[in-house]
């Protein structure tokens, strides 16, 4: 089932204004929905609440599992029955030797595994083409949405975009 949301988008131009509007639009107490910018605004995650992201802890799993393989794999080759080879005289559980090959199965598992969680956690399917809330918001100007809840906040998000800054307020209707 689709949920039609309607937004309020103040457009800006200004990093800076776009973030004491967010600011003051989250203290209002209004549902900001997002903020679409070309570039990082330092801050912005904060004046929104976003928590912290969890992406380190998906890191360290990914590079324990390249880890616990590649050890795995390099035990099971060194002292399997069918191929026990002795190597210029040294032990099989040489650890030394083992230190190269986990490292970069750790690095291997990690980069793949980062680049599929981004994309499951982006949504991101291939071929599938990014909606945007406003034509230039890859190029230079900063899109605050604003969750509409009911018509009598229109004016009062409206009033609070033009009185920060806003170049442009619009109105969207969109389909989640």
């Amino acid at each position: 089932m689709k949920n039609n949301n309607k937004l309020i988008l103040g457009i800006y131009d200004d990093a800076d204004k776009a973030l004491v509007s967010a600011r003051l639009l989250k203290k209002s107490g209004f549902d900001v929905d997002d903020v679409y910018t070309p570039f990082p605004i330092h801050g912005m995650e904060k004046a929104l609440g976003i928590k912290r992201s969890r992406l380190a802890v998906a890191a360290f799993i990914f590079a324990m599992t390249g880890m616990v393989t590649a050890v795995t794999m390099m035990v099971y080759m060194s002292w399997g029955d069918d191929w026990m080879i002795d190597v210029g005289g040294k032990p099989n559980l040489h650890i030394p030797n083992y230190i190269p090959v986990t490292f970069e199965l750790s690095i291997l598992f990690t980069a793949f595994g980062m680049v599929a969680t981004f994309f499951i956690v982006s949504r991101m399917a291939h071929g599938k083409n990014a909606e945007l809330m406003h034509p230039r918001q890859t190029d230079d100007r900063i899109v605050i949405a604003v969750n509409l809840k009911n018509e009598s906040e229109n004016k009062a998000i409206s009033d609070m975009f033009i009185s920060n800054g806003a170049l442009e307020v619009r109105e969207r209707e969109v389909t989640q």
